[in-house]
């Protein structure tokens, strides 16, 4: 990596003090043409939220917080039809089937999985880019259903989006070496030494660090080993606000600035790959867009 520039780590004397991050999170982000353009890596789309969410709420929401593409994880092709000719950002949809067969943490297990997700797949107007969010423990990724996942996702050149235990993402790639694979929130115990085991262990995977604002920037001071990761890793991590919820989309502009305030605090060059070019480079513009 010897085209990063890796500055001595700045004293913390001149690192952006709490206050004044509390500050711009306060103002929200005076206009959308002062802030850098993101790729969001970790959106989602349901049907409840588009009842009190619309696409021109999303829309409006994406421009003022200088979305430039997003990850929008969808159960229903008609939510991304009816948020692509609103939204001025590029949309990059993944098909979210344990919001649409099965449940959250039991669609592993549902009957005919595979064929159910390729029929949707087919028969849909939207070219899916992945599958997920997956939400998945360590006893289940035995699952034939998982396994089958695994398996369509690398003929059909998918990305999975997954939401699991260490020993799933190992257990996914004994199974199929070449899936590519999105582990969401940097896993589920985000905690340098471990993160930076897998990106050794696992070369096709990549992080959204979604969530995980609190463990990267805790008082306003970016910590010390995230930023080693960031700087050792920088193609490896992409952002995302993980709007699950509607009270998530609600308060987008906050979640986002506590991003931006640790992204600030990285060289520029690696700020730029985390915030944008990683996302862009990882999924790039089909020829539809």
């Amino acid at each position: 990596m010897a085209a990063l520039n890796r500055p001595r780590r700045l004293p913390r004397l001149f690192i952006l003090p709490a206050a004044t991050l509390l500050l711009g999170s306060l103002l929200g982000g005076a206009s959308a043409q002062a802030l850098e353009p993101l790729f969001d890596a970790h959106l989602h789309y349901r049907d409840r939220q588009m009842e009190h969410f619309p696409p021109e709420a999303v829309a409006r929401t994406l421009q003022e917080n200088s979305i430039q593409s997003a990850i929008i994880m969808s159960p229903r092709s008609k939510l991304i039809e009816a948020l692509e000719p609103e939204v001025d950002a590029r949309i990059v949809p993944f098909l979210e089937i344990s919001q649409r067969l099965g449940r959250k943490m039991d669609w592993m297990h549902e009957d005919g999985l595979r064929e159910q997700v390729e029929t949707i797949l087919d028969r849909s107007q939207v070219q899916w880019r992945g599958i997920g969010e997956l939400h998945i423990q360590a006893d289940d990724r035995f699952a034939r259903g998982f396994e089958d996942l695994l398996a369509l996702a690398v003929e059909r050149d998918l990305w999975i989006v997954i939401h699991g235990d260490p020993a799933v993402i190992d257990h996914a790639y004994a199974v199929q070496p070449e899936v590519r694979i999105l582990w969401a929130h940097a896993g589920s115990y985000a905690y340098p030494p471990l993160v930076r085991d897998y990106l050794e262990r696992h070369p096709n995977m990549v992080m959204d660090v979604s969530m995980r604002n609190p463990r990267i920037n805790p008082g306003g001071i970016i910590d010390a080993d995230w930023f080693e990761l960031f700087l050792d890793y920088p193609g490896r991590f992409l952002i995302g606000n993980d709007t699950f919820s509607l009270a998530r989309w609600e308060h987008f502009t906050v979640l986002k600035d506590s991003t931006r305030a640790w992204l600030e605090q990285l060289p520029a060059n690696v700020q730029r790959m985390i915030a944008r070019e990683n996302g862009e480079r990882l999924f790039p513009p089909t020829e539809s867009q």
